[in-house]
């Protein structure tokens, strides 16, 4: 199980890696990822990696973690600096921060219309063939080409094997998406039934406010396990 958010960035005894080996762990997923890159997080004060007595820097399991948050937000949510830090900084808090800022709806929207080779989703998320296999089994994947939701899904599905959840164990987590699908299809089908701008508009909307209060919910029962956790 994975350890409560206020551990998350604890400094413990673990292996520590040059900037180089970081390098060989990210670049996959970010191909940008440069050393004077990780020099800048580190003047920001984004990242606090030890150094040796002759000044190189080390870093551990936990910093590159840290790091492939910070570029995450970034690249995935365009998010400043500024915001990022204090979201860290809630996290080290032990607090269970929520980000105000999302991406532009237009700018999401063309991202999710992004279309990707087999090969180009292994490259953007590390993602491996046999993993793409177990996903589409269970229908969180859709055959090639994948689009920018499928990038999505499949950079979480390697994040989640670093608890041991396999695409198998997430069966439950896709039916209970379908039938929250299935709930919002039956609210807006009236309003788009009338067939013009306006009516799209207003069951885009419906729709966008029906899954921001399911979010919400799914949210809350979550924290309240974490919390519990935590007790």
């Amino acid at each position: 199980m994975a350890e409560p958010a206020k551990n998350l960035f604890k400094p413990h005894a673990v292996s520590l890696l040059t900037i180089g080996q970081v390098l060989n762990q990210l670049s996959a997923q970010f191909p940008d990822l440069s050393p004077s890159k990780l020099r800048f997080l580190e003047e920001q004060g984004l990242v606090q990696p030890q150094r040796t007595d002759s000044g190189y820097r080390k870093f551990t399991d936990l910093d590159v973690e840290r790091i492939r948050i910070v570029l995450e937000l970034q690249r995935d949510q365009y998010l400043p600096l500024k915001v990022i830090r204090q979201y860290l900084a809630d996290l080290d808090a032990g607090k269970t921060p929520s980000l105000a800022s999302a991406p532009k709806p237009q700018i999401a929207k063309v991202v999710r219309r992004k279309k990707v080779s087999r090969i180009e989703l292994i490259a953007e998320t590390a993602i491996t063939d046999k993993l793409i296999l177990e996903a589409q089994e269970v229908s969180l994947l859709p055959e090639e080409p994948f689009d920018g939701s499928a990038i999505e899904i499949a950079r979480a599905i390697v994040h989640l094997q670093r608890f041991g959840i396999q695409p198998r164990h997430l069966r439950g987590l896709k039916a209970s998406a379908d039938r929250e699908i299935g709930i919002i299809e039956g609210v807006v089908a009236p309003v788009l039934g009338k067939n013009d701008s306006a009516s799209r508009s207003r069951a885009a909307h419906y729709a966008a406010e029906i899954e921001n209060q399911f979010a919400s919910i799914r949210a809350t029962l979550m924290h309240n396990v974490i919390d519990r956790i935590d007790s």
